[in-house]
């Protein structure tokens, strides 16, 4: 039996904000789809590259930060659309600060009938079982 690292280190929390981008020399619209302090996955029309930095503007409400993201998995969406998981690379302290302000006012929002508090859930570690792949 094998056992994965924990994927990410910082709790995530669904989030529907703008965020601007460049790729192909263009400066794109779209929207997150889950938020926290390490990354976030965003809804593309392209595939991002696994590996690829990529400069980011996020809106939280009054604020905008500058992020500096690395493309760690890019997969297709039903509707033609992809959905790409960013890892944030050297975020200053000054938009980690307006970051988990903004974090924080998600944890208190109701939650819908059933979902657990995201602070409430504990990491959780992959096993693989051998000679299938198949994760428990």
């Amino acid at each position: 039996m094998l056992l994965l690292p924990l994927r990410r280190s910082h709790l995530r929390y669904p989030a529907n904000k703008v965020i601007s981008y460049s790729h192909r020399d263009k400066r794109l619209l779209t929207v997150t789809l889950n938020l926290g302090l390490g990354g976030m996955k965003i809804k593309t029309h392209y595939h991002l590259p696994e590996g690829e930095l990529v400069d980011f503007t996020l809106v939280l409400g009054d604020a905008s930060i500058g992020l500096k993201g690395r493309t760690v998995y890019s997969h297709a969406l039903p509707n033609k659309q992809k959905a790409s998981g960013i890892e944030f690379m050297n975020l200053s302290e000054q938009d980690r600060n307006i970051l988990h302000d903004y974090l924080i006012t998600l944890e208190q929002w109701p939650k819908k009938r059933g979902m657990r508090y995201a602070a409430k859930r504990k990491a959780t570690r992959t096993t693989v079982l051998p000679g299938t792949g198949k994760r428990r």
